[in-house]
């Protein structure tokens, strides 16, 4: 019995041995082993991971030396650390330990916190307008930014505008308009950021009344005096100004913006910009010139065309003759008028030989076509002798005008097609 109980003990004494041996060797781990943390002074930082222990099976205690910078903490019983930092701090290694009174295990947490980062100047504001380039902002400097700086701004700039991501600085010339809008320019260098704004408006721009207007002129000829111009945004003292320079003869108005005068020189179809500014705001609107080479005869020169049809004459007033040259060919017409009356009314006279003669053209379309928009067709029947046809156009619209005319086959078809240059009406 006794020879029993001593092996008993021994195997329960061995089982022991072997089961405490087996606990002091067991792992421990803390995971994760490492963290780190970079902050800003004033700003909370990102609360590290909480810790997953293994191999400690008592309640866990944390701590963690040296002391932290000041505004941070350890949470005891998970090890997570949080706060916002009061100081500032060079980058230094921190131990994390965790024990349950006889067992422990450690982690590093490495904690950089800057000092508060600043742009100078802190804010700026930028005025400018479409189509004119913008005086470019000051390049910043930086207080707390150590490494490269990297810069950027929110939201997206108005077309046209450039941001240096290098010094920060804003130039250029907007293509769009863009009401007054606050913009965040972000100076950073992986760690450290520092924020400024920016406040950018770019007006519209104003169009004055009327918005276009058209002289079409003959050398030598003084042209109807322009409409004076109203720019209602533009409030104090105006001075009208025109780009590119007006013809030879023609003048601008300084107080009103009407063109006048009497053109010496042929100019082709230009568009020029008519500005109204009191040196603070301004308005444009667009005039369109065009200057022939001289007056054209009221009289109809015999024709080139080959054609045997009775002479224009009668109703026709203050013409516009169309050379027998600038027709397109000989089938199109003998002789082409155009006669403008001070009432506002047109009258395009065409003479014709005749289907019996010419058995090209059967018909024209006359289309009288105002510049800024709109148009009025009449239809024209050849008959089979020699004649003279007449499209009439009244009440017009003043403005800039012309006329296309296009012969046409018997089964419509286009022979050939007539534009003339513009002319004015009223």
């Amino acid at each position: 019995m006794k020879r029993i109980l001593l092996v008993s003990a021994i195997i329960a004494s061995t089982f022991a041995l072997q089961l405490g041996g087996g606990t002091a060797l067991a792992a421990t781990q803390v995971t994760p082993a490492a963290q780190s943390v970079s902050g800003i002074v004033g700003t909370a930082i990102s609360a590290t991971t909480a810790y997953t222990v293994t191999g400690i099976s008592g309640t866990k205690v944390f701590v963690i030396s040296p002391t932290l910078p000041e505004g941070l903490s350890m949470n005891s019983s998970t090890g997570v650390v949080s706060g916002t930092p009061t100081a500032s701090s060079v980058a230094s290694n921190y131990t994390v330990t965790v024990s349950d009174g006889s067992t422990s295990a450690t982690a590093t947490v490495t904690i950089a916190i800057s000092g508060t980062a600043t742009l100078a100047p802190a804010s700026q504001t930028v005025t400018g307008r479409v189509g004119a380039a913008i005086t470019s902002t000051a390049a910043f400097t930086s207080k707390g930014i150590h490494g490269t700086k990297y810069f950027s701004i929110a939201p997206a700039l108005p077309a046209g505008l450039l941001f240096s991501s290098s010094t920060g600085v804003l130039s250029g010339t907007a293509t769009t308009a863009k009401a007054a809008t606050t913009y965040v320019v972000t100076a950073a260098d992986g760690t450290n950021y520092a924020l400024a704004t920016l406040r950018l408006t770019i007006p519209a721009v104003p169009v004055m009344t009327p918005g276009s207007q058209a002289i079409s002129g003959v050398a030598g000829i003084a042209i109807a005096t322009t409409s004076v111009l109203a720019a209602p945004t533009v409030t104090g003292a105006k001075t009208f100004t025109v780009t590119p320079a007006l013809p030879t003869g023609l003048t601008i108005s300084a107080t009103t913006g009407a063109v006048s005068g009497t053109p010496t020189v042929v100019s082709t179809q230009t568009t020029y910009i008519v500005t109204a500014t009191d040196g603070t705001n301004f308005a444009t609107s667009t005039l369109t010139i065009v200057v022939a080479a001289t007056a054209i005869a009221t009289t109809v020169a015999t024709s080139t065309q080959g054609c045997l049809a009775p002479t224009i004459s009668g109703r026709i007033s203050n013409t516009v003759d169309v050379a027998n040259s600038a027709l397109p060919s000989t089938q199109f017409a003998c002789s082409i008028r155009i006669g403008i009356r001070p009432w506002k009314a047109v009258v395009v006279a065409v003479a014709h030989q005749g289907m019996n003669v010419n058995k090209t053209v059967a018909s024209y379309s006359v289309v009288l076509k105002r510049l800024n928009g709109g148009s009025i067709v009449r239809p024209l029947n050849i008959g089979a002798t020699p004649s003279v046809l007449r499209a009439g156009y009244t009440r017009l619209k003043a403005g800039t005008w012309s006329v296309t005319i296009t012969a046409l086959s018997a089964t419509g078809a286009t022979v050939a097609t007539y534009d003339s240059a513009l002319f004015r009406v009223g």
